[in-house]
């Protein structure tokens, strides 16, 4: 398995990204609670594929989960995770440059809804809208650009918004849609970070293409689909097997162990997550997966705000997955550890 690395600290005499990273977070999630025994799930098909394997039983774990409910829309709750990151951040919005991050599904082809955000929140005209869809690593790409920006000079500070509106675009006979949920998460991005970015690592494995897709099908509603052969091979081995491969490079490269970190990850299912934890043993492993269920882009946001002020551990590890296939995992260093 070939991993790309990049060391974000520099040398003893760059020093441009050090300190800079997350200064603070929030979460907004629906109050309309679906839990397991909701009828929606019992259209859900338990047929095995040609390997005997029924994508019903890889997507376990959830309890309930969040969603939106008649006219609400996902860019409210976007809206609310990013004032509370600002609130607990102590960053004004007329102070923030730049505004990444993704609305999943938006309500156009283009622009995304990201731009509502913008206007909600009151950012300045001059602040920068940079909408990513890299499902379903957004907020660590997002992450990761905001504080190259911050570095070269070209922003101060930068707010990271991820929302998913998912259960409103899934195939209920697919067995994934069992995990899915609606909520939204935010972090603020700039110097004097209680977390900073010091490394990244990062894989493109290109020849899964099609296998896990957003699509218009029988409808004009698009609807998620991991297909039989290919999709499940992405779940069951370069997901399950590559995740701690990966993590453990980049924690060997800074001399690190899995005890020494607290980590988040994609939380489709608790198959997935409990063998990461096993492969990786986290100090600390922090999931929102029996409250939140499958958040997609913004899990990862969503559970960092949901745990933040109960995080012990010196380093903070966030490894995501998603469709083409990719996969990619950032380093952060608490500040004065």
């Amino acid at each position: 398995m070939r991993l790309f690395f990049k060391n974000l600290t520099g040398s003893s005499k760059d020093t441009r990204l050090s300190g800079i990273g997350i200064k603070g977070c929030g979460f907004s999630v629906p109050p309309h609670i679906r839990s397991n025994d909701d009828p929606i799930f019992r259209r859900v098909t338990t047929t095995a594929n040609a390997q005997g394997v029924a994508e019903k039983d890889l997507f376990t774990g959830m309890k309930e989960r969040r969603c939106l409910a008649g006219n609400e829309r996902i860019e409210m709750l976007m809206v609310e995770a990013s004032r509370l990151a600002l609130q607990r951040a102590r960053v004004a919005p007329e102070a923030v440059d730049r505004l990444y991050g993704y609305a999943s599904v938006p309500e156009f082809y283009t622009p995304n809804s990201l731009y509502l955000v913008h206007r909600d929140l009151q950012l300045p005209e001059q602040a920068l809208v940079i909408p990513i869809n890299s499902e379903f690593s957004t907020f660590l790409l997002c992450v990761l650009e905001a504080c190259t920006a911050i570095a070269a000079g070209r922003s101060q500070y930068a707010v990271v918004a991820c929302g998913t509106n998912w259960t409103q675009f899934m195939d209920y006979t697919q067995g994934h849609a069992l995990s899915v949920g609606d909520g939204a998460g935010a972090a603020v991005i700039g110097p004097e970070a209680d977390f900073a970015l010091i490394d990244y690592a990062t894989q493109t494995l290109s020849i899964q293409y099609g296998a896990m897709t957003m699509q218009a099908r029988d409808t004009a509603r698009p609807t998620y689909k991991i297909t039989e052969t290919e999709g499940i091979h992405s779940f069951q081995v370069s997901a399950m097997e590559g995740i701690p491969t990966m993590v453990h490079a980049l924690l060997k490269k800074h001399g690190l162990a899995g005890k020494d970190i607290a980590l988040i990850t994609h939380q489709a299912s608790r198959v997935l997550m409990d063998h990461w934890a096993e492969g990786i043993q986290p100090g600390e492993y922090l999931d929102t997966l029996e409250q939140f269920g499958n958040l997609t882009l913004a899990s990862y946001p969503v559970t960092l705000a949901y745990h933040y002020l109960n995080i012990t551990a010196d380093y903070l590890v966030f490894a995501a997955v998603g469709p083409g296939y990719h996969q990619t995992a950032l380093l952060l260093k608490r500040r004065n550890s």
